[in-house]
C-alpha cells in the first residue's frame, strides 16, 4: 500500500465532465498514461452538449467516479504526487450539496485508512502559487472545516 500523507482537493475548471472525459484530456492532450484523479465527484453535467443545452441530469450530482488506481501515483500537483491523492470536484467556482457530501463520505473513509494524510487544496502548492492557480476554489481553511 503506498504511504499516503496527502489529500488534495481540485476542481475541474470546466462546468461540466466526468472520468472518461478528462482521461481523454489528460492523456491524448497531456501525453499523459492516465487520468491524473484518483477520485472524480460529478455535477449534473457530464459533457459540453448538456451544458450548453441546460440539460441536467440531476441524478448524477454527487455522483464519485474513479479515476487513476489508487495504488498509483496521481498526475495532480507537481512534486506531490507520490504521497498523495487527488480528488476533483467537477465545476469551477459553483458546487453542490451533492458533490460536498459525497466528498466528506469519501474524505472521511480515506482518513480512516490513511489516519494522518492532512487535506489541502491545490492553490495551497508552490507549484500552483507560481502559476495563479485558485483551485479549488473554495477556501482551503473553509474546506478543511467542512470536511472535519
Amino acid at each position: 500500500m503506498r504511504e499516503i500523507n496527502e489529500i488534495v482537493i481540485h476542481c475541474s475548471a470546466t462546468e461540466y465532465g466526468n472520468v472518461e472525459i478528462f482521461r481523454d484530456w489528460h492523456v491524448n492532450e497531456n501525453g499523459w498514461d492516465d487520468i491524473g484523479y484518483h477520485y472524480v465527484i460529478l455535477n449534473s453535467y457530464q459533457c459540453r452538449d448538456d451544458y450548453v443545452n441546460k440539460k441536467p441530469n440531476y441524478g448524477m450530482d454527487g455522483v464519485l467516479e474513479i479515476g487513476r488506481d489508487i495504488e498509483i501515483s496521481g498526475a495532480h500537483v507537481k512534486g506531490h504526487n507520490k504521497n498523495s491523492i487527488g480528488i476533483c470536484l467537477v465545476g469551477d467556482r459553483s458546487f453542490t450539496s451533492s458533490q460536498f457530501r459525497t466528498l466528506k463520505t469519501l474524505v472521511s473513509t480515506l482518513k480512516s485508512i490513511y489516519k494522518d494524510a492532512k487535506i489541502k487544496g491545490h492553490c495551497e502548492y508552490d507549484t500552483a502559487i507560481a502559476q495563479g492557480k485558485t483551485c479549488p476554489n473554495i477556501n482551503p481553511d473553509y474546506l478543511r472545516e467542512l470536511l472535519k
